[in-house]
């Protein structure tokens, strides 16, 4: 894999994962997006690019990331099992109802959470780029 993965989205979301943000939803990950792309980014806008930049991650073995080979059942099972879970204890029965956003939700943090673990010494130049970050705000 290239340097070409790192792009503005990954730094993006780096950036926002590694921050001290707690509680973070997808409407505050589209926040975050919202310079690189649309201001008003949807749910499924914020779900595509967080899978993008998660698979650019497990892609790239210097993250560190999913080296257990699990990463996609962690994923699907974020919202009912581990820390991620909308009921830290798990659903009470096959009865409980989640709304559509707690779902997704947990999906989003569970991301973020992995991606706030990343390593990024091996790429900590283009992660602290001033000059990159600053466009990146202005």
């Amino acid at each position: 894999m290239t340097e070409s993965i790192l792009n503005q989205r990954l730094l993006t979301l780096l950036r926002f994962a590694k921050s001290k943000r707690s509680g973070s939803t997808w409407r505050d990950v589209a926040q975050s997006l919202g310079e690189l792309y649309h201001p008003e980014m949807t749910l499924a806008d914020v779900i595509h690019h967080l899978v993008a930049a998660y698979s650019e991650v497990l892609c790239e073995p210097r993250f560190e990331v999913g080296r257990g080979g699990k990463a996609a059942e962690d994923l699907l099972l974020a919202p009912i099992k581990g820390f991620h879970a909308i009921e830290l204890a798990g659903p009470c029965s096959l009865d409980t109802t989640y709304t559509v956003e707690q779902f997704y939700n947990a999906f989003v943090i569970h991301i973020l959470g992995q991606l706030s673990i990343t390593s990024i010494g091996w790429c900590r130049a283009w992660y602290e780029d001033k000059a990159l970050y600053s466009s990146l705000e202005a």
